[in-house]
Order: structure tokens, then sequence, then C-alpha cells
């Protein structure tokens, strides 16, 4: 029994239906420094799709760089003592730096 598909073949990638906004498209497109609005409607939808999943997992990498804690969740374990030290700390210095700006902020003669 073969698979049914109702609609335009060329909207359809990887089983699923997607259609974007053009301004989605532009938005998204403008980012990536991709002309995504010269392709055909196809190639307009899996390029969105691709550079969503870029977007993505640009999150992902950076989240993986700066949270101690992000790796062992994302493998649904509980992160170790270690890992929640480090993200305290973590927290703590930034803190210190953000009091450190908001004291040499209302410094005179400080740029903008």
């Amino acid at each position: 029994m073969s698979r049914r598909h109702i609609g335009y073949s060329g909207i359809y990638g990887k089983g699923d239906q997607a259609n974007y906004r053009r301004d989605d498209i532009a938005n998204e497109a403008q980012h990536h420094k991709i002309n995504a609005q010269g392709f055909r409607t196809k190639d307009q939808n899996e390029a969105m799709t691709n550079m969503i999943e870029e977007h993505m997992q640009d999150g992902v990498a950076e989240r993986y760089k700066h949270d101690p804690t992000y790796s062992a969740t994302m493998h649904g374990h509980k992160p170790s003592r270690g890992a929640k030290t480090d993200a305290d700390i973590q927290r703590e210095e930034e803190e210190i730096i953000n009091r450190k700006k908001e004291k040499t902020d209302s410094l005179p003669g400080k740029k903008l």
C-alpha cells in the first residue's frame, strides 16, 4: 500500500508539511547571510528548515560551553557535585563582574 500525500509534493520534507512566511524567511536569511527569497518554494522551505536547525545547534553548542550542568542534564542524568559547584562559582563570578560594571558606569568621563 503506498502512502499518499495531499497537497503539493514540493512542500514535504522529512514527512512533514512545512510552509514559512516570507517575513520569517527574510529574517532568518538575514542572520545566515543567505538569499533564500530567490529560491523556489520547495528550496525556500528546505533552506529555512536548515537555517533553523543550524540556529538550534549553535544554541546547544553555546550552552555546552557555558553551563557545566547542561551535559548531564541533556543525557538525562543528575549533574555531579563538581558540575553544580562550577555552576555556582560561575554565577558568583558573573554577579561580581556585573557589580563592578555598575560601579564603573557611574564614573564621570566614562564613555558609553
